[in-house]
């Protein structure tokens, strides 16, 4: 059991941790309560560890640090799918292993009979010592024969157990990669495709790439007028529509917030204004209904920056420069987009 204090002790401690909530940015839900409540009781060093530093680097801790750190450390559901993956692949290694001595053994047998076969028949032999043998090599023939179907068939059997657990890694790294409110990329996902991306000179040409940094405005006044389901549905939707608008090799990704990221490979900055300007329209024009009094939310709008990518740049820079337009562009009344090339 992970949780083993008393009640009088897990009390105590569920006391601090709410102390420890209500002073931090992040929302008060239980995936926040399950960080901070392993934190003030010391049972997970790892994660007490990575919350102090990132308390040293930010002295506060928003929704996107709680949702890693929770991720991260705390929850079980990604190691104990690793964990059966690991132990589901070392038996499937055992079981290769096995066959391929088998195999051997089975190989060297018969080479032996071959062999033993071969000198008997250097002698004179009557035709009917000669029948056996013919008859014993036929019969180990079939026997190694019958031998490698099943060892055929068990190898066949290993190889669609190696698809399986491809999938299920596959699963597993899309699981890690992902936002779970958006269905986008998180920015650990994001930065790992862009670094893919910069590493490879066949996706690049000579209009480059731009990256958009959106942000929604007065999302904070959306959560506290209406709920914080209202602003996931928000979030969602505008999340739905980046990925509408989006084609090909377009990387999406949200991430931290209210803040999307979108890089635009091969495109320059005329077509990046265009994606971005077609973005923020559709956002513009869409509504949100409320689901406990159907009513329509409209007039959300977005802030945009965009950058683009200088020669050896690195991603962070990039993201920074985008970063400091889209500060522009609320700076100057929001719902607008500023290029800062």
């Amino acid at each position: 059991m992970k949780y083993t204090q008393e009640r009088n002790a897990s009390a105590e401690i569920s006391r601090l941790a709410l102390q420890k909530m209500a002073v931090q940015p992040a929302a008060l839900n239980p995936m926040s309560f399950a960080v901070w409540y392993e934190h003030v009781s010391g049972i997970n060093p790892e994660l007490s560890g990575k919350v102090e530093n990132l308390l040293r680097e930010h002295s506060k801790l928003d929704d996107e640090h709680i949702e890693q750190l929770y991720m991260e450390h705390v929850s079980e559901c990604g190691s104990k799918i690793q964990l059966t993956l690991r132990e589901d692949l070392k038996l499937l290694l055992g079981k290769l292993s096995q066959l391929t001595t088998e195999a051997d053994k089975q190989t060297s047998n018969y080479g032996n009979t071959l062999h033993d076969f071969g000198k008997k028949l250097k002698n004179e032999v009557s035709v009917t010592e000669l029948d056996l043998l013919v008859k014993d090599i036929s019969n180990d023939t079939d026997k190694m024969h019958t031998s490698m179907q099943q060892m055929h068939a068990e190898l066949e059997a290993s190889h669609h157990e190696v698809e399986r657990l491809n999938k299920e890694m596959e699963i597993l790294k899309g699981a890690a990669i992902t936002d779970p409110l958006t269905g986008v990329l998180n920015r650990r996902g994001f930065e790992g495709r862009a670094d893919e991306l910069f590493a490879n000179p066949d996706l690049s040409n000579d209009k480059g790439h731009c990256l958009l940094m959106l942000d929604v405005d007065h999302f904070k006044h959306i959560n506290d007028t209406y709920g914080h389901l209202l602003g996931d549905k928000v979030l969602a939707a505008i999340a739905n529509t980046l990925k509408i608008k989006v084609q090909g090799q377009d990387i999406v990704g949200r991430l931290g917030g209210e803040e999307f990221s979108i890089l635009l490979p091969n495109t320059n900055l005329d077509g990046a204004f265009a994606v971005a300007e077609h973005i923020r329209q559709a956002i513009e024009r869409g509504k949100i209904r409320r689901l406990d009094s159907n009513e329509n939310i409209e007039g959300i709008t977005i802030s945009i920056g965009i950058s683009s990518k200088r020669m050896n740049e690195k991603l962070n820079d990039l993201i920074a420069r985008a970063d400091k337009a889209l500060y522009t562009s609320k700076k100057e009344g929001r719902n607008r987009i500023t290029i800062l090339d």
